[in-house]
């Protein structure tokens, strides 16, 4: 509208510059010079609508941008939340072996457990924020062409949230159903109330109704680790994606990785006899021959080798110091998988272990 009114006044201005002159005066290089002029002034007018044009796309790329960074931010949030499911059920699962293999007695639980310990009544739910992500959702319409790739990696990562969502509840659910059943047992108020062990709660542990309790709680906790586990590997890729699109404004987490340092991951390669424990119907058997896995190495990377090709990826668990005692910092490497999680000790022993029983392994 400006620019129509524009032309229109200035073609007034025009047409009184010839009504002025004298008709016999009006030659062509009098009309040709109008002509240039009302061109010009043409040509000025749409180019700076292409300035102001080019001024508001860049600004809405800088809009994208700070709202990538945002989603980086958020990310970087979902990694540490990742890490504690991850950790939880890491420290479960060693819990709940141990109460499967009896290799607790009486007298572990006469001296008292902690709430934790009882393995049935405690849940940890895994926490995504999406702030950002939702943000970037309100620009889908406009996403900048070089932020078309990332744009749909950024939604595909967040496009299980319905899902962790749902094993969130399920997992809640199910400690809520143990923990309201276990309230008609008289001991569970008395005992909590004396902070002491009765002889009927003691007998509880010890009976294979208390075992299937523990093992339905590892296969809810399973549920949401196994989401933590594929969310926390593309968070990852992603991350370090939009640093590389962006730019690295800070100093990466040092869990925000999946590999280990080469020439300590190196000292973990070899092939590992099978030892102790049982290989359970989650365990990867096509990937053992005669009782021995391999692991081998590739791009930083430690692998699960058969017939001497790289068939499963391990990806290093870093995860950072924390306060709780429920779940610790272990001081062997730790590395996950889809099928569970490798745990290398300095003696060359391997622990994979996952819902299933753990085994135990010893490098030839």
């Amino acid at each position: 509208m400006l620019l129509l009114k524009f032309l229109t006044n200035r073609f007034k201005s025009i047409g009184s510059k010839f009504k002025k002159e004298d008709k016999k005066s009006v030659t062509s290089s009098t009309v040709f010079l109008a002509v240039i002029e009302l061109f010009m002034v043409v040509l000025g007018i749409l180019l700076a609508l292409y300035i102001d044009r080019w001024n508001s796309t860049k600004s809405f790329e800088k809009q994208f941008e700070s709202t990538l960074r945002i989603v980086q931010q958020n990310i970087e949030s979902d990694i540490n939340s990742s890490d504690n499911v991850i950790a939880h059920f890491h420290a479960r699962d060693s819990l709940r072996h141990d109460i499967m293999m009896n290799k607790f007695d009486r007298e572990y639980y006469e001296k008292g457990i902690s709430y934790w310990q009882q393995a049935i009544v405690y849940y940890d739910q895994f926490q995504i924020t999406d702030d950002g992500y939702n943000l970037l959702l309100e620009m889908k319409d406009e996403v900048p062409e070089k932020y078309a790739e990332i744009f749909l990696k950024v939604k595909d990562l967040y496009k299980t949230i319905p899902s962790i969502d749902e094993f969130n509840k399920n997992f809640k659910e199910v400690i809520w159903g143990i923990h309201n059943e276990l309230t008609y047992s008289y001991w569970f108020w008395l005992d909590a109330y004396y902070d002491e062990p009765s002889k009927e709660q003691i007998d509880f542990y010890f009976t294979p109704y208390y075992k299937a309790l523990v093992q339905k709680v590892l296969n809810a906790s399973n549920l949401i680790e196994s989401m933590a586990k594929k969310h926390r590997i593309e968070a990852i890729n992603l991350y370090n994606e939009i640093n590389y699109l962006l730019g690295q404004e800070k100093e990466i987490p040092k869990n925000v990785t999946y590999v280990l340092n080469d020439s300590i991951s190196k000292n973990y390669i070899g092939k590992y006899k099978f030892i102790e424990g049982n290989m359970g119907t989650w365990f990867p058997k096509h990937l053992v021959e005669d009782s021995v896995l391999e692991i081998g190495f590739k791009d930083s990377s430690l692998y699960v080798m058969k017939n001497e090709k790289y068939a499963k990826q391990l990806y290093f668990f870093h995860r950072l110091k924390t306060r709780s005692s429920n779940y610790p910092l272990k001081k062997n490497h730790v590395f996950i998988s889809s099928q569970g999680y490798y745990e290398f000790y300095k003696n060359g022993k391997l622990r994979i272990g996952a819902v299933g029983p753990e085994t135990i392994w010893q490098r030839q």
